[in-house]
């Protein structure tokens, strides 16, 4: 082998690991974890008095980055803008109480376990005179909704997209119904319940859970190595019980041990 030929084999050779360097770069090498939610989603994610976002996804976000040994960086976005915000790669992960759906999972890749198990119910104002939620479908009336979430979804995938009206979170579709702009809110029962005290609205359940859901922790996809450190992190708090007591500081009891676990 001449020289030069020998010289063209190396750079080629260090070309090769170079790249394999590259590839194996995860989005926190460089000490901070940058995690989306949406601080619309009582008790999930709020916003204190300084702006910052307190509440379970936090919370999670905040075991996750300490079990990682990084820095965290909570950014606060649209619900519905989030996931192209993880896809992109302007958000490491999102930790904002995603469902799994399809169009989701053609997107961005989803760990491996759900971190929290939850699920969609109808909820009126207590002075209402409507007892059932099909009541309000056949009234023509309007079920408030967090814009881009599973529940707009149910409703326009099972033939109701017209009584829809989407809202940026559950406050605002509180807001709403107070104004008359809404009959109803169809949300997680826990968020609702905990929304409802926030507010100091009385409401109640016109409807059991109508479907159930998992919350999903997401992260853009094709880095197999940031998805196993992910999965490994969350594996290792909910075994060492701080997945639990985060459950059980923000809604009181268990919503993070698997229902077939139970």
């Amino acid at each position: 082998m001449t020289k030069i030929r020998m010289l063209v084999a190396s750079l080629a050779a260090a070309l090769v690991v170079g790249l394999g360097a590259v590839q194996a770069q995860t989005p926190i090498d460089d000490g901070v974890f940058v995690v989306a939610m949406s601080g619309e989603y009582p008790p999930f994610s709020m916003p204190r008095e300084d702006g910052s976002l307190e509440g379970f996804d936090a919370d999670v976000a905040q075991a996750l980055a300490d079990y990682l040994g990084v820095e965290l960086e909570v950014q606060q976005a649209e619900f519905s803008g989030i996931i192209a915000g993880v896809q992109t790669g302007r958000f490491d992960a999102s930790i904002a109480s995603h469902a799994r759906t399809p169009e989701r999972e053609a997107a961005v890749r989803f760990l491996d376990t759900p971190y929290y198990f939850g699920g969609g119910q109808f909820f009126a104002p207590a002075d209402s005179d409507y007892d059932d939620w099909m009541e309000i479908v056949e009234d023509g009336g309007t079920f408030a909704v967090d814009r881009g979430g599973t529940n707009q979804f149910w409703l326009e995938d099972n033939g109701y997209g017209d009584t829809v009206a989407t809202y940026s979170g559950v406050p605002e579709s509180l807001q709403a119904i107070q104004a008359g702009q809404a009959d109803a809110i169809f949300t997680n029962p826990i968020v609702g319940n905990q929304a409802f005290q926030a507010s100091g609205m009385e409401m109640k359940p016109i409807s059991g859970l109508v479907f159930e859901e998992n919350a999903w922790i997401t992260i853009r996809d094709g880095n197999e190595e940031f998805a196993d450190m992910l999965n490994e992190a969350m594996e290792a708090i909910r075994a060492d019980g701080t997945l639990l007591e985060i459950s059980e500081r923000w809604i009181g009891g268990d919503i993070v041990t698997p229902p077939d676990a139970e």
